[in-house]
């Protein structure tokens, strides 16, 4: 698996460029800005306005590094039942819902385990536990964590979708806010693959609602919309022939950026 994941792309020259306009983020204000209970925001770009963006955000917000790189390469496998549960949790709009997967930060060297659980306040909740690099499958201690933290028994899980991505993460520097950043995408499952060349997702963690953020006004002043959209759910549309009703808009929104090329 490790040969797998390390094959994964990482950022271009541009991008790089423009990231190495921001600040570096220390640990402590990094663990200040963890936002593990969160109001999430979404919006999705053409690969072609990302430099834009980055320019616009470097006075602040600050760059978190990942090993030596400012743009970090992910690897993420998705568990789910089955029948989908938690897919058809998230098609059907149903709160609280949950996320299952085991994330690989590869230029850390590092994995996790991780549930993610939407609240019917709509803030997000993350539980972390870190397992060996590269692990592929829950062991017993995964299992005893997600029954913890999530309803739906461990033992039910199966693997799912794989996405591999590209990452930058930033990180107020006063403003209590942390934006992720994500593109090159590599979908996965079973023999089935995509790659999304054009798409970036932008993901605003905020510890409260607010308009009034660097991150948002940037966003709106290149006429991008708050969007509902999820790598897994469109990984998992796209690719396992399941009902997508839900995610049409999204989905379409993906299609006409493919068509940049």
């Amino acid at each position: 698996m490790i040969a797998h994941l390390a094959a994964n792309r990482g950022a271009e020259p541009d991008t790089t460029r423009a990231l190495a306009a921001f600040k570096e983020v220390g640990a402590d204000l990094a663990a200040a800005r963890a936002l593990l209970t969160r109001v999430d925001r979404k919006y999705l770009l053409p690969r072609e306005a990302l430099e834009a963006l980055l320019f616009s955000l470097r006075h602040d917000y600050g760059v978190l590094r990942a090993g030596t790189r400012l743009a970090a390469r992910y690897s993420t496998r998705y568990f789910d039942t089955s029948d989908l549960r938690m897919y058809d949790d998230h098609r059907r709009g149903r709160c609280p819902r949950y996320k299952v997967r085991m994330r690989h930060h590869l230029d850390r060297t590092l994995s996790f385990l991780e549930i993610k659980r939407k609240g019917t306040n709509q803030r997000t909740t993350k539980a972390i536990l870190s397992r060996p690099f590269g692990a592929a499958d829950i062991d017993a201690e995964g299992r005893r964590f997600i029954d913890e933290h999530c309803p739906i028994a461990a033992d039910s899980l199966v693997s799912g979708v794989s996405i591999d991505f590209v990452r930058a993460t930033l990180v107020g520097e006063v403003v209590n806010e942390r934006v992720t950043i994500d593109w090159n995408f590599d979908f996965h499952h079973v023999s089935a693959r995509a790659h999304l060349a054009h798409a970036v997702i932008v993901e605003v963690k905020q510890a409260l609602y607010s308009n009034h953020t660097p991150a948002i006004r940037a966003l709106r002043a290149l006429h991008t919309r708050e969007q509902s959209i999820s790598k897994y759910c469109v990984a998992t549309a796209t690719l396992a022939g399941v009902r997508s009703n839900t995610f049409k808009s999204a989905l379409r929104a993906v299609e006409r950026l493919q068509d940049y090329e």
